[in-house]
């Protein structure tokens, strides 16, 4: 499993009634912004421009977290101490695996989403 459930019985407790409709919404927001991150990443490397590199990686991290996708946030982290330190060399290859995990996440997140729906 991708998703660390503890993580989504915290969000159940506090959020009560609403935590079903809060993060369907939730989830169909890190459907699109997802992919743009990870779009902005790879621009980023392109043009060689570490801050926003490292601004949406972490972004992505701290986004990942809050639906207990622990590995895709390890990965994500991982890729903003790169940008923190100014060492790209091996970005590339571990933007790709980020790029992997995310699909994996999706599939986990539309599982989680229509449960929340039904």
């Amino acid at each position: 499993m991708v998703l660390d459930s503890s993580a989504l019985d915290e969000y159940r407790e506090i959020l009560g009634e609403e935590f079903a409709p809060f993060f369907a919404d939730l989830i169909e927001t890190f459907f699109t912004t997802g992919p743009e991150f990870i779009r902005m990443m790879k621009k980023a490397l392109e043009i060689g421009d570490v801050e926003l590199f490292t601004r949406s990686a972490h972004t992505l991290k701290s986004n990942s977290k809050t639906f207990g996708a622990v590995d895709f946030a390890e990965k994500a982290y991982e890729l903003e101490q790169m940008g923190s330190t100014g060492d790209l060399s091996e970005a590339p290859e571990k933007l790709a695996a980020l790029e992997d995990a995310y699909q994996q996440l999706v599939g986990e997140l539309e599982a989680l989403q229509a449960s929340l729906v039904e």
